[in-house]
């Protein structure tokens, strides 16, 4: 009986985050490839994303990795972990599968992007930046962090 309950118990908890979460792009994401964990979250209508997590978060001199690319020199000194990447996305369509209408920086080369997002399943999201029109852009894969992955400090 007991090892009956913990299945269920297990089931429920596996099964009822997914349903939820489907087409809902806030939580955890990894970005670039794992080098990164987004933070996606609701902020008023629109939605933002905010590095929370680094793989690599020092520099070569075991400094915090700083946004030193940022074209305003008063930014420069800015951890990246703590940054605010994304930010004015807002849904589409009733769905709310797909985001349109905000920006992404990116620290790596210190410039700011056009963004949509688009829901490819409770797990996957697109994420494409580009400048001007959507056809000179690039368009990653983020992965929704499992809780077990879930890393909020660093060392």
């Amino acid at each position: 009986m007991r090892r009956t309950c913990w299945t269920l118990a297990l089931a429920g908890l596996l099964l009822a985050p997914a349903s939820a979460r489907a087409g809902d792009p806030t939580g955890l994401w990894w970005a670039d490839g794992g080098a990164a964990q987004v933070e996606i979250a609701r902020c008023g209508e629109a939605l933002c994303g905010e590095v929370v997590w680094l793989r690599s978060p020092f520099d070569l001199n075991g400094c915090p990795l700083r946004d030193e690319k940022n074209p305003d020199p008063e930014l420069r000194g800015r951890d990246v972990l703590g940054l605010q990447l994304l930010h004015g996305l807002r849904a589409s369509d009733a769905s709310r599968k797909e985001w349109k209408g905000g920006r992404i920086y990116d620290p790596g080369a210190g410039r700011t992007y056009r963004a949509t997002l688009r829901m490819e399943g409770p797990d996957r999201l697109k994420l494409r930046g580009y400048l001007g029109i959507r056809l000179l852009g690039r368009t990653t894969d983020w992965i929704r962090v499992r809780e077990e992955m879930q890393c909020r400090e660093t060392i």
